[in-house]
């Protein structure tokens, strides 16, 4: 096949603002979490999602998926009513052959993969979805948002955005003082990802403490802070002179303590979580979207190719090698254990 005009070894160009690049020993992580319900946590897991999904320039021959982990319980999610094609049996099923799957990595790989659904967007291939469709599980009350639970689907995974829940505050109130680590925390301390956390918020005021209350949470138990990035919205649509939707005293607060923070603005799909965000190219080329994708790339390590430079992957220097094949080794098998 010949290679694209002006592209050095075939490989594809950025689009305007710019991509992800995911090299093939790579896969990058984003719990997408919040303090309370109702503040679009949910439809920002989604934008995102479809975000890096339609940005990520992967090297050839890597077949690797961008998927969402839902976390929500059953009837509690809008996931499965925003599906393009819904899988039979979703996450579920995936709860119901815990410890039922024998270990066999061809077992799992199968299940995982029948488990997948597909939310169809402006991109060559469709945004994979792992929520609960199909029967209902009596196995199943939600997944939790942390890596344990998700272990056995990343293998086949180069993006993975967890949408997570609104209990996160608590875990990490509890953590701070010598509980269990919170999903946040757990996801940090599991090797071979790289892992980028996203903290959602509107702009009203008791959201913002909330906010500040798990930042300062988050230090203390010395959690990354360069690996967190906060994203506000605008949900009722009063952004303050100047286009922000932060005062200029609450960005003082909230900035330095974080890796970013993101102003999304506000946007309709944000504000009404009735439905679907649009995912088309107009939405999810919106500036603010892009700009949260490139400060996820940036928390998580990861780089961020400028608009119309090629993606080069080197066959040689970029090729997964020994030391990659291990770790892919032990994240099979910490799936496959995860199933016990």
């Amino acid at each position: 096949m010949p290679e694209p005009a002006g592209v050095p070894g075939g490989a594809a160009a950025a689009p305007p603002g710019g991509a992800l690049m995911v090299p093939p020993d790579r896969r990058l992580v984003v719990p997408v979490l919040s303090g309370c319900g109702g503040v679009g946590r949910t439809t920002v897991a989604a934008l995102l999602a479809a975000t890096l999904h339609r940005r990520t320039l992967a090297a050839p021959g890597d077949a690797r998926a961008g998927a969402v982990l839902d976390c929500a319980a059953r009837g509690n999610t809008p996931w499965p009513a925003w599906l393009t094609a819904p899988a039979p049996s979703g996450t579920g099923v995936l709860a119901g052959h815990r410890g039922a799957a024998g270990g066999a990595e061809p077992g799992v790989a199968q299940l995982t993969e029948a488990a997948a659904s597909h939310l169809a967007l402006d991109a060559p291939t469709p945004l994979w979805v792992y929520t609960d469709t199909g029967p209902a599980s009596p196995f199943f009350l939600g997944a939790h948002p942390g890596p344990r639970w998700w272990l056995p689907v990343l293998s086949g995974l180069r993006v993975a955005v967890v949408d997570g829940d609104a209990l996160e505050g608590a875990r990490l109130a509890a953590q701070a003082v010598g509980g269990p680590l919170s999903a946040t925390a757990s996801w940090f301390a599991t090797p071979f990802l790289n892992t980028a956390a996203v903290w959602v918020t509107d702009s009203g005021e008791a959201s913002l403490r909330r906010t500040i209350d798990a930042l300062t949470c988050i230090a203390e138990v010395r959690i990354p802070v360069d690996r967190v990035v906060v994203a506000v919205v605008d949900r009722r649509g009063t952004r303050r002179r100047g286009g922000s939707s932060l005062t200029e005293s609450w960005y003082e607060l909230i900035a330095p303590r974080a890796g970013a923070l993101v102003d999304l603005g506000h946007d309709r799909a944000l504000a009404d979580q009735g439905g679907c965000p649009p995912l088309d190219a107009a939405a999810l080329d919106r500036p603010p979207l892009v700009e949260l994708a490139r400060a996820v790339a940036a928390a998580a390590r990861l780089p961020w190719i400028p608009e119309g430079e090629p993606a080069l992957f080197d066959p040689v220097a970029g090729a997964p090698g020994p030391a990659a094949d291990l770790a892919e080794l032990l994240l099979r098998q910490a799936g496959r254990a995860a199933f016990g």
